[in-house]
């Protein structure tokens, strides 16, 4: 079964069409921290503008195509970092995802598939079937009437910015409004594009639909106020200065050897190729990003924790799925869940 067999319907969809239950879906940011921290870490609308999505079963519960699924994940490889987390009275599963993908990454393999298809609940890193997500997320990333990114940024930067986005078709028109962090997110959803990663097949996306298809409901374990606030809650000059370490990452090319190796570690199921090329992002960062670094693992790895240890000591079943880069190395979620005095093992 290839991955336009499986009954996840990935495909494109228009604005309001298909998704889980009647609502649209929006698509992961697929970015980076030095370059591609944030490809395993940090989920988001990605260009909100199209709202063009994945697309849900048409037949959610089907049990025919429940049993197709199963089967199929027997031959698939595993994918990605995967977890039991418990304690006397529950367990709680743990897959650690990948914001943009390929589709010979699916289905996942069964022990992902049956862990998801015999909990209670799916709590997504975002709730992708909330249909504010993209609005939120458009209009946090422009700036009010009056000001503009050219207004912003010193000239030299600004043609850098120019120069970069023409390389990908768009104009610096289509920029002017939007702020550091946006421009940021946006040229390295691209630069993912180009090397052939799309956000359409981010894992995130799929587990939703199988979720759909085995009628689990589906919630977000953070929210998308909490995610824009990463970005939105940056200083001018620590916006200003992220964007400048992602340009200088896509002209010498460290962006997307670092892109490759963060893909292939979490499509070989690597958790320590995944750990090492996430601490080679992250040491290679400027002074200048160590802000973004702290906001997008320090901080949220440690309430991502209390949540998750909630949601094990509700005695309810569960299948958390969240950003890779939030499970592997020191002071990841796993760790701390461990310090909880939680039980963390692989499966």
């Amino acid at each position: 079964m290839s991955a336009a067999d499986i009954p996840s319907g990935i495909g494109r969809a228009r604005r309001g069409e298909g998704g889980p239950r009647g609502k649209s879906w929006t698509k992961p940011i697929a970015a980076t921290l030095s370059l591609t921290a944030l490809l395993v870490s940090l989920a988001l609308a990605q260009r909100p503008a199209e709202a063009a999505d994945v697309q849900a079963p048409a037949r959610s519960g089907d049990a025919a195509l429940q049993q197709q699924l199963l089967k199929a994940s027997a031959f698939a490889p595993k994918r990605g970092v995967f977890f039991e987390v418990s304690n006397a009275f529950n367990k709680v599963y743990l897959f650690g995802t990948i914001h943009a993908g390929k589709p010979e990454f699916y289905p996942l393999d069964t022990a992902v598939t049956r862990a998801l298809a015999s909990s209670s609940r799916v709590v997504l890193e975002l709730d992708f079937t909330d249909p504010a997500i993209a609005d939120k997320v458009a209009q946090a990333g422009r700036y009010p009437p009056g000001a503009s990114l050219d207004g912003t940024l010193p000239p030299a930067l600004m043609r850098r910015v120019e120069s970069a986005m023409s390389r990908y078709g768009v104009s610096a028109a289509e920029i002017k409004g939007k702020k550091p962090w946006a421009i940021t997110v946006e040229l390295l959803s691209l630069e993912t594009e180009k090397l052939g990663y799309s956000s359409m097949f981010a894992s995130d996306l799929y587990l939703a639909a199988i979720a759909t298809l085995f009628d689990k409901p589906i919630s977000g374990l953070e929210s998308a106020d909490e995610q824009i606030a990463v970005f939105d809650g940056m200083s001018d000059d620590e916006q200003r200065a992220s964007l400048e370490d992602t340009l200088a990452a896509l002209e010498d090319g460290r962006g997307k050897a670092e892109i490759e190796a963060m893909v292939s570690a979490w499509a070989s199921a690597d958790p320590a190729a995944l750990a090492a090329a996430l601490e080679r992002a992250v040491a290679d960062a400027p002074p200048g990003v160590r802000a973004l670094q702290r906001r997008l693992f320090d901080q949220r790895n440690e309430l991502m924790a209390e949540r998750i240890e909630a949601i094990v000591r509700s005695r309810q079943p569960a299948f958390v799925a969240i950003g890779a880069a939030h499970l592997v190395g020191r002071d990841s979620v796993v760790e701390l869940l461990r310090k909880k005095g939680l039980t963390v093992r692989a499966p």
